[in-house]
């Protein structure tokens, strides 16, 4: 395993450190562009949802895409990370590591469709939130999803970021258009919804093999026994930590589908969808220093301690700005029936910027193979959001809930930053404390027009 210098770096630092973090800020710029453009496309569906579907049909569309995409990738066993691991690191060719990644998603999702199919329509609680009929067409998401996910991480890790921008794109536009006509033209409802969400999945599952054909030289390979059980023991490796971390932002609306109404469902998932989208600039850099920290990359805690300073300072930054104009903008965006949650905006504030720094610290763990650490972190922080839910749903209903995901991001940021600290050796003062490479490097990242200008050459080829 390639050593990474704990130290940070100073703003005189070699050229190849300098030329390492001019890459890496390039490569989160393009991903916060294409970001920018998934979460404009991803706000006009939620918001013909909201008007469309009103609080309680929001409520169960969220209850069946939660299932489907919590019970494949329960069952996928982390698979496809395991395989991505393997084809960047260079343990396996991008063909086997594709083949491994679809290949156990799909026997997972077999499974994972098994198992739910005896229990929609059953006199549990969290099925009562959905007509059984929505659960069924929600099935179709679990192979449909998980397997778009391993291949579309396959082109990440091969660091296409550019084309990645036009398939995520192009599946967003794909799930809006659906949403119009088979919500609102065709009158479908739910199972409208979930249909235009599987749609946007075909396009990004058939975008992304056709790149990784004509650019990676895709082909049936056929992996060895060892392969495979390379990808499985990285996957379930990292699995605590990604069931975690994706049950974590979701632990309120599975609290309420089991405790409160269909119509409280629907508010939380429209405040959390709309809070999660600030972590746009956390996740981008997160996503752009990952291969490099895999690689061996320069200075790599270095790199995430700046990367670390530059998310949290724009998070805070969009908190501030977004935060007083809340009410005006849910009825806008929503529709007046869910103005009544918007005080959960406010108490979901810290949370999400301690989510936006947790991203850094697991992009480190997971890019220098410690992939336990985030694990054992994320599932201390989802015990706390848990825990709190059961304690103050009874006292304060929706915004109990509220409290319980802040707390529980909360506690997960904690754990990650001490033992990054102590792994490290790099001091709290130094972590934190400004410098005058970070501002020139958040020019980088939010220079759109450097990242505009690749990707006008990409539509080309």
């Amino acid at each position: 395993m390639p050593s990474h210098n704990a130290s940070h770096p100073p703003d005189d630092a070699p050229p190849a450190a300098a030329t390492v973090g001019a890459d890496a800020g390039r490569d989160a710029a393009i991903v916060l562009v294409t970001r920018m453009g998934v979460a404009v496309a991803s706000i006009a569906s939620q918001s013909l949802l909201a008007y469309l579907l009103l609080p309680a049909g929001r409520g169960a569309y969220a209850v069946c895409v939660t299932f489907a995409y919590l019970l494949g990738m329960l069952l996928s066993l982390s698979g496809d990370i395991g395989a991505q691991f393997l084809a960047m690191s260079g343990r396996a060719s991008v063909s086997k590591g594709s083949a491994l990644g679809i290949g156990i998603c799909l026997v997972g999702s077999l499974v994972a469709i098994a198992l739910a199919l005896p229990l929609i329509g059953s006199d549990l609680a969290f099925f009562s939130k959905a007509p059984a009929s929505a659960f069924f067409t929600s099935l179709a998401l679990i192979p449909l999803s998980c397997c778009s996910f391993a291949v579309e991480m396959q082109v990440a890790g091969l660091r296409r970021f550019l084309a990645l921008a036009v398939y995520l794109s192009a599946q967003s536009l794909v799930v809006v258009a659906g949403v119009v006509a088979l919500v609102w033209w065709l009158d479908w409802g739910v199972e409208g919804g979930l249909m235009a969400l599987c749609a946007g999945h075909v396009v990004l599952l058939a975008s992304c093999v056709w790149d990784l054909r004509k650019h990676a030289g895709l082909r049936l390979e056929v992996p060895s026994r060892r392969e495979l059980a390379g990808a499985l023991d990285y996957g379930l490796r990292v699995h605590l930590s990604r069931v975690g971390g994706v049950v974590e932002p979701r632990v309120g609306i599975l609290a309420l589908a089991l405790l409160g109404s269909q119509g409280e469902v629907g508010l939380f998932a429209a405040m959390s969808a709309i809070m999660m989208h600030l972590h746009l600039l956390a996740d981008s850099v997160s996503i752009a220093l990952y291969p490099r920290i895999v690689a061996g990359g320069v200075n790599a805690a270095g790199m995430i301690g700046r990367g670390l300073r530059v998310a949290c300072g724009a998070t805070a930054l969009a908190l501030a700005v977004l935060l007083p104009i809340s009410k005006p903008l849910v009825a806008l965006l929503l529709s007046a029936a869910f103005v009544p949650a918007v005080p959960m905006m406010w108490i979901m504030a810290p949370g999400v910027l301690a989510g936006a720094a947790a991203a850094l610290f697991v992009s480190y763990f997971k890019g220098i193979d410690r992939p336990s650490v985030c694990s054992w972190a994320t599932w201390a922080g989802l015990s706390a959001n848990v825990m709190a839910c059961a304690a103050l749903y009874p006292l304060f209903g929706m915004v109990g809930v509220a409290w319980g995901f802040t707390i529980g991001l909360g506690v997960r940021t904690v754990c990650l930053m001490a033992t990054f600290h102590r792994s490290t050796s790099v001091s709290w003062r130094t972590l934190w404390t400004p410098s005058r490479g970070d501002l020139v490097w958040l020019r980088g990242v939010l220079s759109f027009r450097a990242a505009a200008a690749p990707l006008a050459g990409h539509v080309g080829d």
